[in-house]
C-alpha cells in the first residue's frame, strides 16, 4: 500500500497574492477553496464581518490579519474582500455559519486591494495615491493635498469619502493592504512615527464614514520588540484596530481538510495502521483522531515549524505540500508509523 492510496492529495505550492482577487473568476476560486476551521469561523462571524458591516451603528475599527508567511493570510483577505465585492459569491463559502454571516457584507463594497513592496514612499503617500487612482476609476475626481499642506489627514479623507457616498450611497469602500509589517520594519524612526500616525487616522475614520480598512501583517505589530521605541504611538493605533490571528489549529485544519483530505475508509485504514504502534508511542493513542487526520504529517511538525526563525519567509503549507509529494509513491512502512516530522525540514 502506497501513501497516495491513503490520502486525497491537493497540492498547495504557490503563494496567493491579494491582487488575484481583482478578477471575478479568480475571486470565485479563492472563495471556493478557502478552508475555514470552527475557530476561524468564529473570528470571521463575530469580529471581521462585525467590523466591516455598514447597517448598524457600532464603534467600527480597522482589522489586522496576523499570520506567518504561507499560513493563508492573503487567502483570507482575498476571500473576505471578494465576498464584500460580489454578493453572488456568498453561496460559495464552505462553512455554513460563515456563509450565513457573510450576507451582511456580500456585495456591499467597492474594493481597493494593494500590496506594499520595497519602497521608500511614506505610508500616507502609498495609500492616498492608490486611493486617488481608484476614485478616478469610479468617475470621482479628487486630489489629496500634500502632507506639508494639512494639519491632519482625516479631513481630506472624509471629503473624498463624502464624494464617494454621493455617488454610491448604498455602498462602502473597503481598502485591503497586504505586507504592511515588512514595510514598517524598513522605516527609520521619524518616518515610522508618521506612518503609525497615519495608520491610526485610517482606523479612526472607519468609525465616521463608510470606509473600511483591512491589512495583513506577518506577526502581531503591537508586541514586536523592533518597535519598542514607538510604544506610545502603537498603543494609540491598537485602540483603533481589531486583530484576527491565524493560529496553529487553523493551519492544521487546512492541512487535514484540503491538503490531505481523506475519505472515511482511508481514515479507517490509517487508524488501523497507526494502532500497531500505540504501545510504543503513548501520545499516538491519546490523539489518534488528530494523527489520522493529519497523516502523514506529524502534528508536532506544525508546532515546531511555527517556531523556526532562521528561515525567512518560510511557507508552512507549501513546505508540507512539497514534503508529501516526495513520499506519494513510496510504500507505507510496516515497521514504523511512517510519519513526516520536523526533522524532515
Amino acid at each position: 500500500m502506497k501513501y497516495r492510496d491513503l490520502i486525497q492529495f491537493e497540492p498547495i505550492e504557490s503563494v496567493i497574492q491579494l491582487r488575484e482577487a481583482d478578477t471575478k473568476h479568480k475571486a470565485t476560486q479563492l472563495v471556493q477553496t478557502y478552508v475555514i476551521s470552527d475557530r476561524m469561523a468564529d473570528q470571521l462571524t463575530t469580529l471581521v464581518f462585525e467590523q466591516l458591516q455598514l447597517d448598524r451603528p457600532v464603534d467600527n475599527k480597522g482589522v489586522l490579519v496576523v499570520g506567518n508567511y504561507g499560513t493563508g493570510k492573503s487567502h483570507l483577505m482575498a476571500a473576505v474582500s471578494a465576498l464584500a465585492e460580489h454578493a453572488d459569491l456568498v453561496d460559495q463559502v464552505r462553512h455554513p455559519a460563515v456563509r450565513e454571516a457573510a450576507r451582511s457584507i456580500g456585495g456591499r463594497f467597492k474594493v481597493l486591494r494593494t500590496e506594499i513592496g520595497g519602497v521608500e514612499k511614506s505610508l500616507r503617500d502609498i495609500v492616498l495615491d492608490e486611493f486617488e487612482v481608484f476614485l478616478e476609476g469610479l468617475g470621482i475626481a479628487y486630489s489629496f493635498p500634500a502632507a506639508s499642506q494639512v494639519a491632519n489627514n482625516k479631513q481630506s479623507l472624509i471629503e473624498a469619502l463624502g464624494l464617494f457616498h454621493q455617488r454610491f450611497p448604498d455602498q462602502g469602500l473597503l481598502f485591503v493592504l497586504d505586507e504592511l509589517l515588512d514595510y514598517l520594519r524598513t522605516r527609520e524612526e521619524r518616518a515610522l512615527i508618521l506612518d503609525l500616525g497615519f495608520l491610526r487616522e485610517l482606523g479612526e475614520i472607519v468609525e465616521l464614514t463608510p470606509f473600511r480598512f483591512m491589512a495583513g501583517v506577518q506577526e502581531t505589530l503591537f508586541d514586536n520588540p523592533r518597535f519598542g521605541f514607538v510604544a506610545d504611538q502603537l498603543r494609540r493605533v491598537r485602540d483603533r484596530f481589531e486583530q484576527v490571528r491565524i493560529a496553529r489549529e487553523d493551519i492544521a485544519y487546512v492541512v487535514s481538510e484540503r491538503l490531505l483530505r481523506k475519505s472515511d475508509e482511508q481514515k479507517a485504514r490509517i487508524t488501523e495502521h497507526l494502532q500497531g504502534f500505540t504501545s510504543l508511542y503513548p501520545p499516538l493513542a491519546e490523539r489518534m483522531g488528530e494523527f489520522a487526520g493529519l497523516f502523514p504529517i506529524h502534528p508536532a511538525y506544525i508546532d515546531t515549524f511555527e517556531r523556526v526563525t532562521i528561515a525567512e519567509k518560510r511557507e508552512v503549507l507549501k513546505t508540507f505540500s512539497q514534503s508529501i509529494r516526495t513520499v506519494l509513491d513510496q510504500d507505507l512502512p510496516t515497521d514504523q508509523p511512517g510519519l513526516i516530522s520536523y526533522d524532515h525540514y
